[in-house]
């Protein structure tokens, strides 16, 4: 018994050794590429605008979309709160007014900035419920969520602490949230509603940190012992060792000077909807043309028009259906040397076309 256990002990230490001299093989600049520091984001309430009778929604949103984005390796989120700590402390030394933080739980772009700024935070989100519906049969919950954040640094004066007047979007979403099907089920709402809107934040908060918001489940094994776990993780480490000390690091080129449009807005004109942008900074790249693709209730993407040239920032959607759904839209720069830019979302818009 007594040498299967030393064999056992002899193994585990020859693992770790061996773990370790794989490890110094990396290469200094990987560890470079590690993600920068944590930065705070102060979430206002939810509006629901989706017309819903669920009383609660609004507030179980918000919830969900703090936890969400407080999840993300890059953010740290806490949410508005008329009563919390620091709130009331910025009230009591009269960096904040009390008129502000009853506004606050309605906040515009430009007052939530203001708040963030005198609180230290370094963006805020805005967000609403658009839409909110229980399928019947088979029994689901559906949601769609969308929203800006704002960066703080950029938008406010440092020496006067006024926000510009007109406040540039740091990233926008427009997602939505699905719970399960669930057959002849007869029980309460409820849990269909927080698995909507858990879905929606989860995919919400990925956009915000410039991350893909398809979520794939991993199957968790049940593992026979621990050693397989650093096999794996040698085996890992020698991949990484390898592909860096093989594959230089590509130089900068054209593609990082294909930059996005900023400021994708949408404007509510019957029948139509109209979206304006502002052209990309930045680049000394020469923009060929525009594409407007465009979303209807949270489905999937379809090119309207990919003929938009360079001199025109804005763009006309006449083919708006009738009745009313949500629509999303995105935009991407097409450049003369055939680069082409990361798409521009803009917020989810639900109208209702006369």
């Amino acid at each position: 018994m007594n040498t299967i256990r030393k064999r056992r002990t002899f193994r585990t230490i020859s693992l770790l050794v061996a773990f370790c001299m794989l490890a110094s093989l990396i290469p200094v600049s990987f560890a470079a590429t590690a993600e920068p520091g944590t930065r705070s984001v102060l979430v206002f309430p939810v509006l629901d605008e989706s017309e819903s009778v669920q009383a609660s929604i609004a507030y179980k949103a918000t919830a969900s979309l703090q936890m969400a984005i407080d999840a993300q390796a890059d953010f740290a989120a806490s949410r508005f709160s008329p009563h919390s700590a620091l709130v009331m402390r910025a009230v009591s030394e009269g960096r904040l007014r009390q008129i502000d933080v009853e506004a606050g739980e309605t906040a515009s772009a430009s007052l939530a900035l203001f708040i963030g700024n005198v609180l230290g935070m370094d963006y805020v989100v805005i967000s609403s419920v658009q839409s909110f519906d229980i399928q019947e049969e088979p029994r689901q919950a559906k949601i769609i969520l969308s929203g800006q954040a704002y960066e703080v640094k950029g938008n406010v004066d440092e020496a006067t602490g006024e926000v510009v007047e007109e406040p540039t979007v740091y990233r926008a979403f427009g997602v939505s949230g699905n719970s399960q099907e669930r057959a002849h089920y007869t029980g309460s709402d409820s849990p269909l509603i927080a698995e909507a809107m858990r879905d929606a934040a989860y995919k919400a908060a990925k956009t915000l940190a410039g991350k893909p918001t398809e979520y794939q489940p991993v199957a968790r094994e049940k593992s026979k012992s621990w050693k397989w776990l650093l096999y794996a993780l040698a085996v890992g480490v020698l991949i990484i060792a390898v592909n860096n000390s093989s594959t230089p690091a590509a130089p900068p080129g054209a593609a990082a000077q294909a930059k996005p449009v900023t400021n994708l807005y949408l404007t509510q004109m019957q029948p139509n909807i109209r979206l304006t942008w502002n052209p990309p900074t930045g680049t000394t790249l020469t923009i060929l043309k525009y594409e407007i693709w465009r979303s209807v209730d949270g489905g999937t993407f379809s090119l309207l028009s990919d003929n938009i040239g360079p001199a025109v920032t804005q763009y006309t959607d006449t083919a708006t259906l009738s009745g009313r759904y949500i629509y999303q839209y995105r935009v991407r720069v097409v450049y003369t040397n055939s680069e082409t830019s990361q798409y521009t979302l803009s917020g989810a818009l639900a109208f209702t076309r006369t």
